[in-house]
């Protein structure tokens, strides 16, 4: 019988390249909509969606909510998506210690 030790694992680098933006932006590409549409259709402003699309801010829980009412895109995923995304640009960072 097979015997694990899954304390002494090869250790993973995966750093995250997508994020809700991503997602967001494969969306509008798809329907052929624009920013100002999108963000209208969503009920949220144009500028707090360029900076979610540029990745000067990241999704809040009840912009993802809106997102998800609007499009069916699920809030959670895209929360998950900007978490991993962020925790894969920190773990790339000098100085940052992912070890805490």
């Amino acid at each position: 019988m097979f015997n694990a030790n899954y304390n002494e694992g090869q250790a993973m680098h995966v750093a995250p390249t997508t994020s809700a933006a991503d997602a967001i932006r494969e969306l509008m590409t798809f329907h052929h909509i624009t920013q100002a549409e999108f963000a209208q259709h969503a009920a949220i402003s144009q500028k707090q969606l360029s900076f979610i699309l540029n990745r000067k801010a990241f999704m809040s829980i009840p912009v993802a909510r809106q997102i998800e009412a609007a499009t069916g895109m699920n809030a959670q995923w895209l929360l998950q998506l900007d978490l991993n995304y962020q925790y894969g640009e920190a773990a790339q960072s000098p100085g940052i210690s992912m070890d805490d």
